[in-house]
């Protein structure tokens, strides 16, 4: 880590963090220069990085180059894997970068930074892949520490059940199934001019026949730094839970739905829309959307999502 930061800031420096293919040395370099469309990707990449970093000065560029350089080292290390998925994990992660920077050019720069959990390893022969990602508030006017402690502990906690324990069945020391895995990514969303909202994704195989997927959500309130539940959306005498239960209940047949919409993880606000989620235990993998204009009378005129 020590070599490989400074040597990824200079070449940020320098104007990019695109792949110079005449002189690629990593097996992801040529990997990279040896698809084109993978290395168009990546010049998208590099392009949506130099046009942001070209707007910003100060802390927020300096903000914006160590967070380029931490996603450089963690694709690094995420993509080191069987070459038939290593250009999938490429493609992916150059994806899902452009499209955050993107997202972080559109008004005043809002200090978030990529954090990820990225390891590999071996328990008593059962192999487990860790690759995961979370969002942290940066900026400094208010108070983040709690919001951001519990996406990273939530992240953490997901990742570490995927580590086999001392009594996961290794079939006798010959174990020879699918790697055990967590998988995480997320997106970033402005459902109000005073709220992001993070959409996140995953998918987790702890052994056994299935796996499982999922979406979660946390709303954060800027002016506060605060992570926001429902009961800071929706107006208090509004009956906002009933009305939802009675709107989910018609696509969904699951037990304790109205104790399950209580949960704030389950609320993921997008810029037009609520979609609520469910794991295929609870009737799914499935999302209820909720296009905003349905839930008007139901918000807080001064909530982070407003009316």
């Amino acid at each position: 880590m020590a070599l490989v930061a400074p040597l990824a800031g200079a070449a940020l420096a320098q104007g990019g963090s695109q792949v110079d293919c005449s002189k690629a040395t990593t097996t992801i370099e040529r990997t990279i220069c040896a698809k084109p469309e993978l290395a168009a990707a990546d010049r998208k990449m590099a392009a949506a990085y130099a046009a942001l970093a070209g707007k910003l000065t100060g802390a927020a560029k300096d903000h914006l180059l160590a967070d380029q350089v931490r996603w450089l080292t963690n694709r690094a290390a995420a993509c080191v894997v069987e070459p038939d998925e290593m250009e999938e994990c490429l493609e992916s992660r150059n994806r899902d970068r452009t499209a955050f920077l993107e997202w972080l050019s559109e008004g005043a720069y809002p200090f978030i930074s990529e954090q990820a959990i990225v390891k590999a390893g071996k328990v008593r022969g059962i192999p487990y892949i860790i690759d995961a990602s979370y969002p942290q508030f940066d900026g400094g006017t208010v108070d983040f520490n709690a919001a951001n402690r519990q996406l990273a502990s939530a992240t953490s906690e997901a990742a570490e059940r995927v580590v086999p324990g001392p009594d996961a069945d290794n079939d006798g020391g010959n174990y020879n199934a699918a790697a055990w895995r967590y998988e995480q990514a997320y997106t970033l969303h402005k459902p109000g001019p005073n709220a992001v909202s993070a959409k996140i994704g995953y998918d987790a195989y702890e052994g056994g026949a299935h796996g499982i997927v999922g979406v979660t959500g946390m709303l954060v309130d800027l002016r506060t730094g605060k992570a926001v539940g429902p009961e800071g959306v929706f107006l208090p005498n509004s009956n906002w839970l009933g009305e939802l239960t009675r709107i989910v209940n018609a696509g969904i047949n699951t037990p304790n739905l109205s104790d399950i919409l209580k949960q704030p993880h389950r609320y993921v606000f997008l810029e037009d829309r609520l979609e609520l989620s469910f794991n295929q235990y609870e009737g799914g993998p499935y999302t209820v959307e909720i296009p905003y204009d349905r839930l008007r009378p139901l918000l807080r005129v001064d909530g982070p999502v407003p009316r």
